[in-house]
């Protein structure tokens, strides 16, 4: 067990940084006899990022869409974060946020979530978490950023895919009626994703069509649950869409669903009643937007420093 833990403040300013070290040197260390230290450098035990740039949302947004849930430093009221720090950083919210860590490392690894959440009246099933963490559906691989270079992707009984994560695209030669839903929920391994290298990429996809991979994400994710919403989306939680998913808005019910959440934040029985949408068209709604990283979630009872 390391001795100090580190604090990752990204983004921000010295100013911040400088009152966070003062009010960790006059708190002491935890029960456990571990100090906290601040850091400018990522992949600390908890990560605070300063959204209040248009750089330090773009990161805050890129370390949740790699499966992380980092804390958003604003002034802003209207910011949809889990875990959010209001400024002027005030002492207690600081360190009743680092209380919140008993294992810093959750941070990176969301908690499972019960396999049936009650609310209002309905059942909104969750997705299992599977044990493994190394399997996962391709919505996930995608959301996680598993692989970050060119792979080619052809578990058994799957058309040959490409994905090409540096470019935003992925190649597949044949129709999209072939990219069956079961495909989705199926758990497969990163290493079902196999390199290619910048040279053989060229000529493996010379006959095949280049598409745009927010689209894959989108399909991955729509059809990865069949109806039962992400074990991060389950709870007291408020929706709110950053923008308009293209691919909602070619059906007429995920465009309802969309118009709705771009207006103004609510929780899932809330979309249910104003959209009179079907539970499990709503749960797959949200995981797709949640896969394609377009979904801001706000949990209440996580949110620190009002």
């Amino acid at each position: 067990m390391p001795e100090t833990l580190k604090v990752s403040v990204l983004s921000a300013g010295a100013r911040e940084r400088t009152v966070m070290r003062s009010l960790l040197a006059i708190a002491g260390n935890r029960d456990d006899g571990r100090g906290w230290q601040v850091t400018e450098e990522q992949g600390g035990d908890v990560t605070v990022v300063d959204v209040d740039s248009q750089e330090g949302e773009a990161l805050w947004l890129s370390l949740r869409e790699r499966g992380q849930r980092p804390v958003a430093l604003t002034a802003r009221r209207d910011f949809a974060a889990d875990r959010i720090l209001r400024k002027p950083l005030r002492s207690r919210a600081f360190l009743d946020l680092l209380k919140t860590f008993d294992d810093p490392e959750d941070q990176h690894s969301p908690q499972a979530q019960p396999e049936i959440v009650a609310e209002g009246g309905h059942q909104w099933l969750s997705m299992e978490r599977p044990a493994d963490s190394g399997m996962a559906t391709l919505a996930e691989h995608l959301r996680r950023q598993t692989w970050t270079s060119p792979v080619m992707l052809q578990p058994s009984g799957w058309p040959r895919l490409i994905i090409d994560p540096g470019s935003g695209s992925w190649f597949f030669d044949g129709p999209l009626s072939d990219m069956k839903p079961q495909m989705f929920a199926q758990l497969i391994s990163a290493d079902d994703g196999r390199p290619v290298s910048s040279s053989d990429l060229v000529a493996e996809v010379e006959s095949e069509v280049r598409r745009p991979l927010r689209e894959l994400k989108w399909f991955a994710g729509l059809a990865q649950s069949r109806g039962r919403l992400h074990p991060d989306l389950v709870g007291e939680a408020t929706f709110m869409l950053t923008q308009a998913p293209g691919e909602a808005m070619e059906n007429d019910r995920f465009a309802r669903l969309a118009r709705i959440l771009i207006r103004a934040p609510m929780g899932v029985e809330e979309l249910h009643r104003e959209s009179g949408e079907a539970a499990e068209n709503i749960a797959a709604f949200l995981n797709a937007c949640y896969t394609t990283g377009q979904l801001l979630v706000s949990r209440q009872a996580e949110v620190v420093g009002y």
